[in-house]
């Protein structure tokens, strides 16, 4: 028998077999479906394996990213508070070269400076980081370390006096106020030009109240003589002009850490630029305009750092306050010196020839020559001459 027939007869053989023994024939299938069954269990999870492995994919996600925020070493800015004014200054001066930054974590540079730069300071604070900054008056920012800063003392008067100012001085009083009858100023004086009233004196008179009412009439505008904004601005006056005249602060000529003769100059330039200008009762406002005499001396002391309050810019068209030059006389936060020992910058005063009130005043220029208004226009003068000769006395506004 050759080696193919007896592999037939062993197979023929090994069939009949299994067909004898049934039980043998179930055994080999129980197997082969238990190992169909291990197969299946391991290529497919339950549903609930399926359901647990994406929250433990997240979780492998959120534990990762948690460790890669707690290996990340947070900076740390060490602070010697030692090093850092604590004080807040009112001036500072640059020791040497320093940085100026846009925020106080000072992360945005503005602008290197040198050393000698002075600043004006508005706070002193610390940042997200701990460290003493300095906010400027010019919103910028700067370390406060000691040893790049030096604090300067500002020029100032004695406290019992008027005080200087370090920024410009705001408007006292109403801006946009309705112009009446008894009212001085320069919008009485627009009104009565653009109305054909004016007669070389402001004041918002009877024939001024009567053609305002006309105007207002012809105009469908409420009938009340008075010049409201909506009166105003009909009379083509300009609407922004109605609050800008009131608002009008002469701006600072001095900086706080400059001393008294730099205030006194910039009080004497000021008025230097009103020169020409018409005397305008009631009247202290843009450059542009006239004045009266003490409307001159207040927008000058503006420049200076000095606010005469309750004397104003504002205040000083209304009725009542025709001579405020009487209540910068009266007013004792002006110091009072002697004749002999006047100085430049100093103001003087005039008594009305035969009486003893108080009509004018002026500022001293030094060499007897003073700069002031007078009828008809704002001029350098002498200190005395035929037209107002009886000085009542000086006060200094710089000590």
């Amino acid at each position: 028998m050759n080696k193919r027939c007896f592999q037939l007869a062993a197979a023929l053989l090994a069939g009949l077999s299994l067909f004898a023994n049934p039980v043998l024939a179930d055994s080999q299938t129980k197997q082969t479906q238990t190992a169909s069954q291990q197969t299946t269990q391991v290529t497919q999870p339950s549903q609930a394996e399926q359901t647990a492995q994406p929250n433990q994919t997240d979780q492998a996600a959120k534990t990762s990213s948690q460790i890669k925020k707690a290996t990340r070493k947070k900076k740390v800015v060490k602070v010697n508070l030692k090093d850092y004014l604590t004080k807040k200054p009112v001036v500072i001066r640059t020791k040497k070269a320093v940085t100026l930054y846009k925020n106080s974590s000072l992360s945005k540079k503005f602008q290197n400076v040198g050393k000698g730069a002075h600043y004006l300071v508005s706070s002193l604070s610390k940042n997200k980081n701990g460290v003493p900054v300095l906010r400027l008056s010019n919103g910028k920012y700067v370390a406060a370390k000691k040893s790049w800063l030096a604090a300067v003392k500002p020029y100032q008067n004695p406290k019992k006096y008027h005080q200087v100012h370090y920024t410009r001085i705001k408007p006292y009083g109403q801006v946009g106020y309705t112009v009446k009858r008894g009212y001085e100023g320069i919008k009485t004086y627009l009104i009565m030009k653009r109305l054909g009233t004016y007669n070389g004196y402001n004041m918002y008179n009877t024939a001024t109240w009567y053609a305002v009412r006309n105007f207002q009439r012809r105009h469908h505008l409420k009938v009340t003589g008075n010049v409201d904004q909506a009166t105003w601005t009909k009379l083509g006056l300009g609407k922004q002009l109605f609050k800008q005249i009131d608002s009008y602060t002469a701006p600072l000529g001095a900086q706080a850490w400059q001393g008294r003769k730099a205030h006194i100059e910039a009080m004497i330039r000021h008025a230097y630029k009103y020169l020409g200008h018409p005397y305008l009762v009631g009247s202290s406002s843009m450059t542009r305009y006239g004045t009266d005499c003490s409307g001159l001396v207040i927008q000058s002391l503006y420049a200076g750092g000095i606010s005469p309050v309750p004397v104003s810019a504002i205040g000083h068209a209304h009725p009542g306050n025709e001579w405020n030059s009487r209540n910068l006389w009266a007013d004792k936060k002006l110091k009072r010196v002697s004749y002999a020992s006047r100085q430049r910058g100093d103001l003087v005063f005039y008594y009305q020839p035969g009486t003893r009130t108080i009509w004018h005043v002026a500022i001293y220029l030094g060499h007897n020559m003073v700069i002031e208004s007078w009828p008809p226009r704002i001029m350098v003068q002498p200190i005395s001459n035929y037209q107002r000769n009886v000085i009542a006395g000086i006060k200094r506004p710089f000590i």
